[in-house]
C-alpha cells in the first residue's frame, strides 16, 4: 500500500525520485512498471503499479463505450498513458505533456493513494486540500463515512 505525502523535487530533465520506502515495494510488485496519465477531474497526476493499472484498463473497457463518462474517463485516462520504469536509482521521468498538464515546474507532491500515486504541484496540492475542507464543511456526511471508526 501507498500511503504519505512526500515533497519531491523535479530534475531538469523531468524526472522525480519515488521514495526509497516505496521503491522496494515498487519493485516487488511489478518489477519497476508503472503507469503514469493524467487524472481525468483533477489537473494532478496519477501513477499506477503497472498490475493495478491493467485491472483499471479492464474495468474501463467494461464501461459502455457511447456513455460520455466513459468516453471522457477513457480518454484521459487511458489516452493519455504512458509507460514508466523506475531507473536504477528510483527515478521516473514525468513527460513534458504530462508536467504541462499539472503545471509541474520544480516541485511536487506525490500522495500515496493505497494502490496508486497522484502527484501534484505544491501550491495546488494546498489549493485542493482547502477547497474540500470547505465543500466538506457544506454538504452532509455520508452515512458510510458516519460509520466509519477510527
Amino acid at each position: 500500500m501507498f500511503r504519505g505525502i512526500h515533497l519531491l523535487s523535479i530534475d531538469s530533465k523531468g524526472r522525480v525520485k519515488i521514495p526509497i520506502r516505496h521503491q522496494d515495494h515498487v519493485a516487488k510488485i511489478c518489477s519497476g512498471q508503472m503507469v503514469l496519465s493524467i487524472h481525468p477531474d483533477d489537473p494532478c497526476l496519477v501513477l499506477y503499479p503497472l498490475p493495478d493499472w491493467q485491472q483499471l484498463e479492464h474495468k474501463i473497457a467494461k464501461l459502455p463505450s457511447f456513455n460520455v463518462h466513459s468516453k471522457k474517463i477513457s480518454r484521459k485516462l487511458i489516452g493519455h498513458a504512458c509507460d514508466c520504469d523506475l531507473d536504477k536509482i528510483g527515478r521516473i521521468l514525468l513527460p513534458s505533456s504530462h508536467r504541462s498538464y499539472a503545471n509541474l515546474a520544480n516541485k511536487a507532491i506525490l500522495s500515496g493513494q493505497g494502490t496508486s500515486f497522484e502527484i501534484w504541484d505544491e501550491a495546488a496540492w494546498k489549493d485542493q486540500i482547502e477547497k474540500l475542507e470547505r465543500l466538506s464543511a457544506q454538504i452532509d456526511t455520508p452515512e458510510e463515512i458516519s460509520k466509519l471508526s477510527l
